[in-house]
């Protein structure tokens, strides 16, 4: 799991009822669980990352109340909120990886309570904690990041791999001579390629679907290596494949003797590329940077060749 760092805000949103969790001030409940389109300061936490006794746990920081959560056996309410500096053991959370069909998703569990949080709408109450040793769909978290804008983009270039590179055929044309001359007569094409393009994440699933503009490309293929576009940049999405169109042109003479007749194909090579990258990213709302790595995917062109033959 991508555990982001101190400063970095999110949205934790439950798996199952798709509502948010707040942490506010003045108004009861301080602390609960919304649905709506709007989103407020009030929704969005940090973690405080543990050390000593608490290493490898972490607190959940409110950016609009200033103060961490706390899930307690009693009193009332059993999940709220306290200033940082009232906070108490019962304020430090393992954030538990599920696996299956939950293994992008996330239990907020209390050791000290033995307490996991939930989020539901099919019975009362709609938010709380119970027992860490039942599990339940209602338990499961992910984290939806703020907005983020990406920096830089290194890919690993000596690690790419061309995989199932096949000839291409982008023209075949014949032309024949019925004179009693020698000919010269002209070979001229214009097709478009379709190249895709994909982010794939393993580290910080959590930054799916962030749009994004890099410069100045993506891998290529140029004489028979992988290199990086410098001629063009795209909109890209994580998780998301898009299209990019390649269009490559032709015209040359050829001349061909009477009653002859000559046959061009002109092919590419056509594959699918695979380079580690490992890309940049800052906070816009606080400056605070990460980078997430992953695999970039795409099916590429490269290698225009013309094959001309009497026949």
């Amino acid at each position: 799991m991508y555990i982001p760092p101190e400063g970095l805000y999110f949205r934790l949103t439950g798996v199952q009822s798709q509502h948010v969790l707040y942490s506010r001030l003045g108004r009861d409940p301080e602390v609960w669980h919304y649905k709506g389109d709007s989103k407020s300061d009030d929704q969005l936490f940090s973690l405080i990352h543990g050390t000593g006794e608490q290493q490898g746990f972490h607190a959940i920081k409110g950016k609009k109340s200033g103060k961490v959560l706390y899930s307690r056996l009693s009193p009332d309410p059993q999940v709220g909120h306290v200033d940082e500096e009232d906070m108490d053991y019962d304020s430090w959370f393992d954030l538990e990886v599920g696996a299956g069909e939950h293994r992008k998703h996330f239990r907020i569990v209390c050791p000290v309570s033995g307490e996991v949080l939930f989020s539901r709408t099919n019975k009362d109450p709609h938010f709380g904690n119970y027992t860490r040793t039942v599990y339940s769909d209602d338990q499961w978290f992910t984290m939806d990041f703020e907005d983020m804008a990406v920096k830089s983009v290194d890919y690993d270039i000596a690690q790419g791999k061309i995989l199932n590179a096949t000839p291409h055929v982008l023209a075949n044309q014949t032309l024949t001579n019925n004179s009693d001359d020698e000919q010269e007569m002209s070979f001229s094409f214009s097709e478009t390629v379709t190249h895709t393009s994909k982010f794939d994440q393993f580290v910080c699933h959590c930054l799916l679907y962030l749009s994004f503009v890099i410069h100045p490309g993506v891998p290529i293929v140029t004489e028979g290596k992988i290199t990086v576009s410098v001629s063009r940049s795209n909109e890209f999405t994580f998780g998301t494949e898009n299209t990019l169109t390649k269009t490559y042109t032709a015209n040359f003479p050829v001349k061909a003797g009477p009653g002859k007749s000559v046959r061009g194909v002109s092919s590419v090579q056509e594959g699918t590329l695979e380079v580690p990258y490992t890309i940049h990213l800052a906070s816009k709302s606080t400056g605070v940077w990460v980078e997430t790595k992953g695999i970039w995917r795409g099916v590429s062109s490269w290698e225009l060749r013309h094959d001309i033959r009497v026949e």
